[in-house]
């Protein structure tokens, strides 16, 4: 064999995977197709989109500083200048990822595309072929395109195409209103588009607390996003240089328009007879796939799809691969939707708690009461945290914290309090008698945690 390990794809979880089977000694090599390694998140992901709603943030921020008396702030945009910016930060951040950095940890890397001609060789496009006594699958994933007739025939943007745009569209329409289109959609509003967003559920994030899909919608309504939820888009064509949607029973028309609704694993070139699970590859709780020498990890396993995940499965996988022994942990998995106010969410959602444990309270404290949130002038959001009984001790330290929703300034941030939480089962009372700075928008969490376990009138809410 010419390898203990060959890992294929070279974003976070194959990366993670190669450097951890090359710390337990295994000798390994990195397969990716691309010029670069580093994936989709950095270059058409986490990375670029972060850059730009960040951009978006100051340009709104400026556009809002009269009511604070600074005159004449209203911006002047230059688009291809924005999008220059944006690239500086994706170059920054993919130096950290240089193949330099694997090779010099005795990692091969090589750049070429690669299909299984057995269960343990690879063949090459430049004829080489490689032979391995265990893989990583870590080939990502990509768009999933909808049904809908005439697309393919449509000039439209994904996630991978989207960040090649050098000038502002004037009418930007959104298919799909998950995360990634959400978060897009107002950056681009804020920057200047008029913006549709058309979303076939009723709803919007459904894996959050409802409340939360309320907040933004009615933020995004706010800004003058066009926003249809339960919208029915039938099909899709070209007049004139502009792109026409059927929806419902009227039309959409837009200059551009980018898909953003879901994801499906990048498995068809693999050559390898693998389980799938909707379109996935299905692996254990030890990363290994249907072949027990291969494992999987990352976005091609269709779990969930954040690169904070595609680390640890990496990393699972990475342990296995070189004959060592690991197991996946997804107890306690935080997400976070980059809209403005940001949506974090740890755990079970509360009707989840309800069907898996008794006597469940929850409680919602909002942002209008936060001091730091009344500074800011962002009062939109609100902490929800959900409780449970502990096995023997009931409702003694007011429970055990299971789930909770951030909405508001820097939910991302404050979201990790609530993991730590979860994670040790430590008496949810913890939180409100923790001494948080003041003022801070950590407060918001004890002081919604007050409501369980009080600790003082000044928590209190107040009308």
């Amino acid at each position: 064999m010419d390898y203990d390990v060959i890992v294929l794809g070279g974003g976070t979880a194959g990366l993670t995977a190669a450097l951890t089977a090359r710390h337990f000694g295994a000798s390994v090599a990195l397969i990716e197709q691309e010029s670069r390694i580093g994936g989709d998140c950095t270059f058409y992901g986490c990375v670029p989109s972060k850059a730009l709603i960040e951009t978006a943030q100051v340009a709104h921020e400026l556009q809002q500083a009269a009511r604070e008396g600074i005159l004449k702030a209203a911006p002047a945009f230059d688009f291809a200048a924005v999008m220059r910016h944006r690239a500086r930060i994706v170059e920054q951040i993919a130096r950290d990822e240089q193949d330099e950095r694997f090779t010099s940890a005795g990692i091969d890397v090589i750049h070429a595309r690669a299909h299984f001609a057995d269960a343990h060789t690879l063949e090459l496009d430049d004829s080489r072929t490689l032979s391995a006594r265990r893989f990583v699958v870590a080939t990502g994933s990509l768009p999933a395109l909808p049904p809908l007739q005439g697309l393919e025939a449509v000039r439209f943007l994904t996630n991978k195409t989207f960040f090649d745009l050098q000038r502002l569209p004037p009418r930007l329409a959104v298919l799909g209103g998950g995360a990634i289109g959400l978060e897009l959609a107002q950056a681009f509003r804020r920057l200047g588009s008029e913006v549709t967003v058309l979303e076939l559920a009723d709803r919007l994030l459904p894996k959050d607390e409802p409340e939360a899909g309320e907040v933004i919608a009615q933020t995004l309504r706010g800004e003058q996003i066009d926003l249809r939820l339960g919208a029915q888009v039938s099909a899709a064509e070209e007049r004139g240089g502009e792109i026409v949607l059927r929806v419902d029973e009227g039309e959409v028309v837009c200059d551009d328009l980018l898909v953003a609704a879901g994801r499906k694993g990048s498995v068809d070139s693999l050559g390898l007879e693998l389980e799938l699970e909707r379109g996935y590859v299905k692996i254990d709780r030890r990363c290994r796939t249907s072949l027990p020498h291969v494992y999987a990890a990352g976005d091609v396993t269709g779990g969930y799809q954040f690169t904070h995940v595609a680390s640890h499965e990496g990393r699972v996988a990475g342990t296995n691969a070189a004959g060592k022994r690991a197991r996946l942990d997804e107890r306690v998995i935080p997400w976070v939707t980059f809209t403005d106010p940001e949506i974090a969410h740890i755990g079970l959602t509360e009707s989840q708690a309800r069907e898996r444990h008794k006597r469940v309270e929850a409680h919602v404290f909002p942002m209008r009461q936060v001091d730091r949130a009344r500074i800011l002038e962002r009062p939109a959001g609100f902490v929800k945290l959900v409780t449970a009984a502990r096995p023997l001790l009931g409702r003694t330290g007011g429970g055990v914290l299971v789930g909770a929703q951030i909405v508001g300034p820097r939910a991302g941030e404050l979201i990790h309090e609530c993991a730590l939480a979860i994670r040790t089962r430590c008496f949810a009372g913890r939180l409100a008698q923790t001494i948080h700075a003041y003022p801070t928008m950590s407060l918001a969490v004890q002081q919604a945690e007050s409501q369980i376990s009080p600790v003082g009138r000044v928590l209190a809410p107040r009308d």
